[in-house]
């Protein structure tokens, strides 16, 4: 049977693949096309296709095709036809069809190894994905990842096209959705990358096609103002289908002005031609042109190269070939400048060869001239290189706690900050924070599967803790099964991931290998006289009337429950929900908040600040309704915008506290009822620019009340943004933007405590008392205090604080196994802080702050019992910040 190795380079707008076999290389065809569209489209069975009959898709029914599935990689699902689909069988979709036309080359044979390119910025979170779609495609065969600038070196050193006197190279790579620059360097027998790559996810083919289009449409809107308004705006099919046929008409405009100097199009709806020059064109994409080659400069420049040290400059991707490009590059890099007729498929021709190489190296050892490097950023055999091993959870590392301003001053008025989930009266609970799709790609990154217990994100991207592993026998265990033995605390038992009381009764939930359990327990020895098995538990909250759980069952689905207090199932509910589910129990009331659909992460590539979009819903559920009870049906709030903290380009994680964001809901104290507060925003959206324009946000306060009443109050512009919002005794405490408020007589507020600009502040309430808790600066997170909140004075009073130690959790974070627990007992509260790698508990009373235990590692409490604290306890956690695993449950005498 023959043997063959296969190539790919899967493009943003197109795609191309290379065969090679015996030592020829041949572009592969696919449907009769060197240049595969890069789209996907999901047919009415249920079924993804790609490549052209996706394309064609697009003017039947285009709300069930993504032209660009690429931008979603590290980013999320798509959602076609209403369904969300993960981008990693989007990718293997695409991907298939260059498989199956190798196979039918060579009588239905497996390739022997298969090269897939990628932009040389990717992380390893994003080169995951792409293998995970390559183990879709094909089974037992040896997967390569390269980067896209090595690959296309690769082909231009073969061909002998590259130009002599220089030890360096560079690459241009202008794609249909981004630019890359890169600085190569001869590494042996193959090249390395040198320095930081440069590029922009602004520039590319797909943005010179809208620049077209709208060029265009200005010419049809003269002739025709209501037909375009309709095409731009009209969502009908028929609308949508004459704007997909316009946008194709750009590109072939586009194209069309590569050879020559002007295009003509008749424009069926208005029966008019439109036309475009080369020069229009021109002048449409020219300064982004000459940003390309400035970018270019500039990445040769931080590699620590001079221009005469490079012996060529690499030019790939389709649009290079457009004469402007051409132009411009030629004309600051002169005649070091190579190129090719086709550079869309340099990339794949490429990768083609090292998959040659490859495997003629695997079969002849005589000639091996060893494994891939890591500048190859290969994965071999299935499995990532030990060099490029995928990051570990955001979280996880050790807190930073260093000198800062304090949020406090040692006298006067003080507060500080906790969780933004408002009051906490027992633990806001649940473990699923994390937001991402099946291969755990979420906002921007990736957890990876790890060792038992770690983040792992569920199919329809809740995230929550996977188990811990069972004992012998797979029965999963209570109390003595290893485990911490501490001086002066007493182990309950073990693979907690929660606990709460109510009515004196303690509720745990567990995680293990064999699943995850509610159970309650009998006493402080860990056994329990009920349980109830779980697939995997994202969500839970209870009351005195029994408790509402969220169990994920599949992608985008889930069973909401209702429970008795002895366990028993009252109502299951099949639901669809997406983003991460708050469970709020009150009396005999429960409500459900989720998104009902897939939240959206957006930046500035789109014209709006760095976060995330979705649709917050709410179901309520009667906890003492009879069993044959059924909820009414879901109640849409509104948009949910979020912003966030832009940490390092990839984690969507800490709320931006100078932000118009949504908040989470929270009970009232003291009342009946919860508030939750929405994000909101409007701006102008051209259809295919993707941009917004004129972002105008605003804030909706949603007071919610027991029987689906929900009280909506628009938040006045030119006021603080909220971020917390707390009815306490039928009083309003808020925090905000400029820090703690309440309010006074007459409907206004007085602000008890400006924020420290780079901290943030948040009230809890515990009995008739409420706390402030704050921090001096959130990432990395320094400093904490806390103060009491003055009835009669209306002032805040300091309790404690220190600037040198940190809050244990961080205080504005999205996940909810990273912010902090704080219990209230009566009028005081339980807290701890991180100090020199240890934990320190302390009771926070009306009177002061002092310490109560102090242990190494992850302790933080999570309830109150008649005799002592339940705490939980993981010795080996010296961070502290994360508790997105199962530990010990401790019992610590009062």
């Amino acid at each position: 049977m023959a043997q063959w190795c296969l190539g790919v380079d899967l493009g943003t707008s197109f795609s191309a693949g290379v065969i090679a076999a015996e030592g020829r290389f041949d572009v592969l065809e696919v449907e009769g096309e060197r240049r595969v569209p890069s789209a996907v489209m999901l047919d009415e069975r249920g079924t993804l296709v790609a490549g052209r009959i996706a394309q064609r898709g697009i003017g039947i029914s285009p709300e069930r095709v993504e032209r660009n599935p690429k931008r979603y990689v590290g980013r999320g699902r798509m959602l076609l036809g209403g369904v969300p689909v993960d981008v990693v069988d989007a990718m293997a979709a695409l991907l298939e069809l260059f498989v199956s036309e190798g196979r039918r080359r060579f009588d239905g044979a497996d390739p022997d190894c298969i090269a897939l390119t990628h932009p040389v910025a990717w992380g390893a979170d994003r080169k995951a994905v792409l293998l995970a779609a390559a183990k879709k495609v094909v089974r037992g065969v040896r997967i390569v990842l390269v980067d896209e600038p090595v690959a296309s070196a690769r082909y231009f050193a073969s061909a002998g096209r590259a130009a002599g006197g220089g030890s360096h190279l560079a690459v241009y790579d202008l794609g249909g959705g981004t630019f890359d620059a890169a600085v190569l360097t001869v590494d042996g027998s193959d090249f390395a990358v040198v320095g930081e790559p440069g590029g922009s996810d602004e520039i590319g083919g797909e943005g010179f096609d809208e620049q077209v289009f709208a060029f265009l449409g200005t010419q049809i809107e003269r002739i025709d103002a209501e037909w375009w308004q309709q095409v731009t705006t009209n969502p009908e099919r028929r609308y949508v289908s004459y704007a997909a046929d316009l946008l194709k008409m750009a590109r072939e405009a586009k194209e069309t002005l590569s050879k020559f100097d002007t295009s003509s199009h008749y424009v069926v709806g208005i029966n008019e031609d439109v036309h475009i020059t080369r020069a229009d064109l021109e002048d449409l994409i020219g300064e982004e042109i000459i940003r390309t080659v400035n970018i270019l400069d500039e990445t040769i420049r931080g590699a620590g190269v001079q221009v005469d040290e490079l012996a060529a400059v690499f030019m790939t991707g389709g649009p290079s070939r457009m004469p402007l490009v051409q132009k411009v590059v030629r004309e600051r890099f002169g005649d070091r400048v190579r190129t090719y007729d086709d550079p869309k498929i340099v990339v794949a021709y490429g990768a083609a060869q090292l998959a040659w190489k490859l495997k003629v190296e695997s079969r002849d050892p005589v000639h091996s001239s060893g494994p891939v490097r890591a500048a190859d950023h290969a994965v071999l055999d299935g499995s990532l290189s030990a060099s490029h091993a995928l990051p570990v959870a955001p979280g996880t590392g050790p807190a930073e706690a260093s000198r800062g301003r304090h949020a406090f001053p040692v006298a006067g008025p003080h507060a500080l900050a906790g969780p933004a989930a408002g009051p906490v009266v027992t633990p806001a609970g649940g473990h699923g924070a994390f937001t991402g799709p099946a291969d755990g790609a979420t906002g921007g990154h990736q957890i990876p599967p790890g060792p038992a217990g770690a983040p792992h994100t569920g199919p329809q991207g809740f995230a929550g803790p996977v188990a811990a592993p069972a004992p012998a026998g797979g029965v999963p265990a209570g109390a003595g099964a290893g485990g911490p033995t501490v001086p002066g605390i007493e182990k309950v038992m073990d693979g907690v991931l929660d606990a709460r009381v109510e009515g004196g009764r303690i509720f745990v939930h567990q995680a293990f290998e064999s699943g995850h359990f509610l159970r309650r327990l009998d006493g402080l020895d860990g056994r329990h006289d009920r349980e109830l098995g779980f697939g995997r538990l994202v969500e839970w909250a209870l009351s005195h009337e029994g408790l509402v759980t969220v169990e994920q069952v599949g992608p985008a689905q889930v069973l909401v429950r209702t429970l008795t207090p002895d366990l028993a199932i009252r109502g299951t509910y099949p639901m669809q929900m997406w983003g991460n589910p708050t469970a709020i129990a009150h009396g005999r009331t429960a409500w459900v908040f989720f998104q009902s659909r897939q939240p959206t992460p957006v930046d500035t590539t789109v014209g709006l600040p760095w976060g995330e979009i979705g649709q917050l819903a709410m179901i309520e559920f009667d906890l003492a309704g009879n069993f044959a009870f059924q909820p009414p049906p879901p109640r849409d709030l509104g948009v949910q915008a979020q912003w966030f903290l832009n940490e390092d380009n990839r984690l969507r994680r800490l709320l931006d506290q100078e932000a118009p964001s949504g908040a989470e809901p929270s009970p009232s104290v003291g009342a009946l009822g919860c508030t939750v507060v929405l994000g909101q925003f409007s701006s102008n959206k051209p259809m295919f620019q993707n941009r917004h324009q004129d972002f105008r946000p605003w804030q909706v306060l949603c007071l919610v009340d027991p029987g689906g009443v929900v009280r909506p109050t628009v938040r006045e512009p030119g006021r603080p943004w909220l971020h917390q919002v707390v009815l306490h005794r039928g009083r309003w405490f808020t925090s905000s933007s400029a820090g703690l408020e309440t309010d006074v007589a007459g409907g206004q507020t007085k602000l008890v405590m400006p924020r420290p600009r780079a901290g943030a502040l948040r009230w809890f309430p515990a009995g008739n008392q409420i706390y402030a808790v704050g921090t001096d600066q959130l990432s990395p997170a320094r400093g904490w205090s806390v103060g009491i909140f003055d009835q009669r004075t209306q002032t805040l009073e300091f309790l404690m604080g220190k600037q040198s130690a940190t809050l244990a959790g961080h205080l504005t974070s999205r996940y909810r196994w990273e912010r902090p627990r704080l219990v209230a007992d009566g009028d005081s509260m339980w807290m701890t802080m991180l100090d020199a790698g240890r934990s320190r508990l302390l009771h926070v009373t009306p009177g002061g702050a002092r310490e109560v235990h102090r242990t190494p590692g992850m302790f933080e409490p999570v309830a109150r019992v008649a005799t002592g604290l339940l705490c939980l306890h993981r010795p080996t956690d010296v961070s502290g910040i994360a508790r997105d695993q199962p530990t010990t449950l401790v019992h610590l005498p009062l």
